[in-house]
């Protein structure tokens, strides 16, 4: 049986929710304007679309501000080496030396997502690299997933997710799910297992080996 793993990235590979966050209200706190909402919880697992019609519910003023807040992206750039979980690698490693395919579905923009893989060094353990920013159905929908699915072309894949939102894509796409335990409070019921750190992976993976 041929097995492949396609993560999440944020929550899941890098700990950003609470710096994307910070970094959207401190936006909006210079500009003098409030957003659409300050609870961080609103935002998880949302493409970038998602993001702006929830903090900028008026239509009208949403493409303006998004343009402004792209700039403002630029000068304030997150640190991916310091956001990176710390048992990544070991993850990763393990896997390819088990000749695991490895695929990471995320709905952050790509350019962002190639970032963090070229910050990190990690570009070479993916065997796909998928942005929810080129596709018409973002998280729930499942075509992420699917299309992640398709690409390694594996008899199974597990998901690795963090959000409700993330969770609901894999499992309508009918992977079996792993939720990773978040150091916030967020409904991780759908998934199949929630895991207190990437690490576990190895057991579930072990076992799925043995089976």
């Amino acid at each position: 049986m041929t097995l492949g793993i396609i993560f999440d990235m944020d929550g899941v590979l890098i700990d950003s929710e609470s710096f994307y966050f910070q970094r959207r209200m401190d936006f909006f706190a210079e500009k003098n304007l409030s957003p659409g909402s300050k609870n961080k919880l609103d935002f998880v697992g949302l493409t970038e679309v998602g993001i702006w019609q929830v903090l900028v519910p008026a239509k009208e003023n949403r493409a303006l501000l998004k343009k402004e807040y792209q700039d403002y992206r630029q000068t304030h750039p997150i640190d991916f080496t310091k956001a990176l979980r710390g048992d990544v690698k070991s993850v990763l490693t393990y896997l390819k030396a088990k000749k695991i395919k490895i695929a990471l579905a995320s709905s952050s923009p790509e350019n962002e997502i190639y970032t963090m893989l070229a910050q990190n060094n990690l570009t070479s353990f993916f065997d796909f690299v998928i942005s929810g920013e080129s596709l018409s159905k973002s998280k729930p929908h499942p075509e992420i997933y699917q299309l992640a699915e398709a690409a390694l072309k594996c008899d199974r894949c597990i998901a690795v997710e963090d959000s409700p939102v993330g969770i609901a894509s894999a499992k309508a796409a009918q992977l079996y799910t792993l939720a990773l335990k978040q150091d916030f409070p967020i409904d991780q019921r759908q998934a199949d297992i929630v895991i207190d750190h990437l690490s576990d992976i190895i057991k579930v993976v072990e076992n799925c080996l043995v089976y």
